[in-house]
């Protein structure tokens, strides 16, 4: 197998129907395949995915409850083809706009050094979306990424920049992430430790480190839709934080930790007399952004959807 694609559901069937279909449309690629992953959606939205079934390039897992982001993707990893080259990671509110899966392996077949890779996202309007990302850091934070552009330019390029040719970037999006299977494994895969947040910018790092490669491919298009499973509320900015500290736990020292505790605590508690959201979310990032408060652990035990005899269940997967 040349790709396996890899996709999560949650509670939104409907955008990950539309983003299958436009793998269909547009891949032109021979042997690659896509694999859905429900992370614990209810019934009636796990139901609306039997209609994918039958479809020799294409399998359905589903998690009985949601293992995040990182362990999600994970788990679709456990039924993907062990002989696949590459994955890509598409998040399910994207829709391609061409032919991304053929190009971008191509890209990846012809740059060797290059661990991974991504297109360039637009939003509804056909307006340009930022498709990677810096990595978090004390002096970004103090010093503004406008400053540290000054002394590691290629560390801190303009985001929103229309770019013309392959550039290497820091961190791909984490919405559409197409990386090579053989770095990807070199470094161990995604850390399921983070729940939501965070978990390109560790992946990234961790392939930078064994001197893989990070470019963006700004002529292979693919349309971000944004909100397809995630609303922002405080539990979800708590979720952030919980994802953040865990990232500088991993990469800085104490003593960064601590100054970085301080920033963020200060720059949201500024925000305070506008809202007790603010003082609230302050007081946890004071308090550590203590990972015991995540939503992975706010769950209950959903019912699993309706099964056929087609339908084989084990205690904590179903395979379509």
């Amino acid at each position: 197998m040349k790709l396996s694609v890899i996709i999560l559901n949650y509670n939104s069937s409907c955008h990950t129907l539309e983003c299958v279909n436009s793998i269909q449309r547009q891949t032109q690629l021979n042997d690659y395949e896509v694999v859905v992953v429900d992370n614990g959606s209810q019934a009636v939205d796990f139901d609306r995915l039997y209609s994918l079934t039958g479809q020799p390039f294409l399998k359905v897992i589903r998690s009985r409850v949601n293992l995040g982001f990182a362990g999600g993707l994970q788990l679709g990893l456990q039924v993907a083809d062990p002989s696949s080259a590459y994955y890509f990671f598409l998040n399910n509110d994207c829709l391609l706009l061409d032919d991304v899966c053929t190009r971008l392996y191509a890209f990846m077949e012809n740059n060797k050094a290059v661990g991974v890779c991504t297109g360039q996202a637009v939003n509804r309007t056909d307006d340009l979306e930022p498709s990677f990302n810096y990595y978090p850091s004390l002096s970004g934070n103090l010093l503004g990424h406008g400053l540290m552009r000054w002394f590691t330019p290629a560390d801190y390029l303009p985001r929103r920049q229309k770019y013309r040719e392959p550039v290497p970037v820091p961190v791909v999006t984490g919405s559409a992430l197409f990386v090579r299977a053989t770095a990807f494994w070199q470094v161990g895969g995604f850390d399921p430790a983070f729940f939501l947040y965070c978990e390109e910018e560790d992946l990234c790092r961790r392939l930078r480190q064994r001197e893989w490669k990070a470019m963006l491919i700004p002529d292979v298009r693919f349309r971000h839709l944004g909100g397809g499973s995630t609303r922002r509320n405080l539990l979800i900015e708590k979720e952030y934080y919980i994802s953040l500290f865990y990232y500088f736990r991993k990469n800085e020292n104490v003593i960064k930790q601590l100054l970085l505790q301080l920033f963020y605590t200060l720059k949201v508690g500024r925000k305070a007399f506008r809202s007790t959201h603010f003082a609230q979310l302050a007081w946890f990032i004071l308090r550590g952004a203590p990972g015991r408060e995540s939503l992975r652990y706010r769950q209950g035990f959903p019912v699993m959807a309706s099964q056929t005899t087609d339908h084989q269940p084990t205690p904590s997967l179903l395979s379509l």
